[in-house]
């Protein structure tokens, strides 16, 4: 782990930078291959030379949250999940958004 502070719940405190919110179709992908993307995206690297998404968050309990039931009927729930990703701050909405921010350096040193 490194010494990073997490994201915050609190709208008030969060003065980081929003620099990508995507969207993702949880018929289509898993929340878990939507956000390798979007890093592998921003930093300019292939998927498989980012640090393994498995070491930061359980990858099943990820998908399992924002994917739709076994029945394949999309779930209903309203909530979030926050969790530093390579050097960003990744939010994960149940509406089925994704934004990624990058860390105010005063806060994180």
């Amino acid at each position: 782990m490194t010494g990073r502070t997490p994201p915050s719940d609190d709208e008030d405190e969060q003065r980081e930078t929003i620099i990508y919110q995507t969207e993702f179709d949880p018929t289509a992908d898993t929340v878990s291959e939507a956000v390798i993307r979007v890093i592998a995206t921003l930093i300019n690297a292939g998927p498989t030379e980012l640090v393994p998404l498995s070491e930061v968050i359980d990858l099943e309990a990820l998908d399992a949250l924002f994917g739709p039931k076994d029945s394949g009927i999309p779930r209903n729930t309203n909530g979030h999940v926050l969790f530093n990703y390579e050097a960003y701050h990744v939010r994960v909405d149940s509406s089925g958004q994704i934004t990624v921010q990058q860390p105010d350096p005063e806060i994180d040193d």
